[in-house]
């Protein structure tokens, strides 16, 4: 019993260090939601790729981990804490760092543009799912800009850069 108790523990110690995902989360569920109210319909699949599309800006952190990032310290700490199995020490470790990985390519003010740009034609050609997507991918970004405000007092130094440091 008292092994399964550290479990539901270690499970709650990983979720809270983990909320920055479920803040993103919500903001693709909020986003459905508005676009339900613009378009006056719903559709169970706009949920599902709001969701995604809301978390996959931060696919860019893994790919930094493992190709153009991967001789940073930061990535071989995280890395190593993955291979260790350190499951609450690498969640700690990532949701305390990543703020200051300021290398990512992705991250930046003219992604935002372009997805912006994006959503807005989709939207013009009546492409609802495109706009779903496109649009909570936009607000992913406008969501980690106004929380580096909020943590660092600054923007990070990527977003005005145009792809990964040199």
């Amino acid at each position: 019993m008292g092994r399964n108790v550290a479990r539901i523990k270690g499970l709650g110690y990983i979720l809270w260090h983990t909320r920055h995902h479920a803040y993103h989360m919500l903001i693709g569920v909020v986003w459905a939601w508005i676009l339900r109210e613009v378009w006056g319909e719903f559709q169970l699949r706009w949920l599902f790729l709001s969701i995604i599309a809301s978390e996959l800006p931060d696919a860019d952190h893994i790919i930094y981990f493992l190709s153009y990032g991967k001789h940073d310290p930061y990535s071989k700490l995280v890395k190593s804490l993955f291979a260790s199995q350190q499951w609450r020490l690498l969640w700690y470790t990532v949701e305390k760092g990543h703020k200051y990985n300021t290398n990512l390519a992705t991250h930046n003010y003219f992604t935002i543009l372009v997805l912006t740009a994006l959503s807005f034609i989709a939207f013009f050609f009546e492409r609802q799912s495109s706009v779903v997507f496109l649009g909570s991918m936009v607000l992913h970004y406008v969501f980690d800009i106004v929380d580096d405000l909020l943590i660092l007092g600054t923007v990070n130094p990527n977003w005005k850069r145009l792809g990964k440091a040199k």
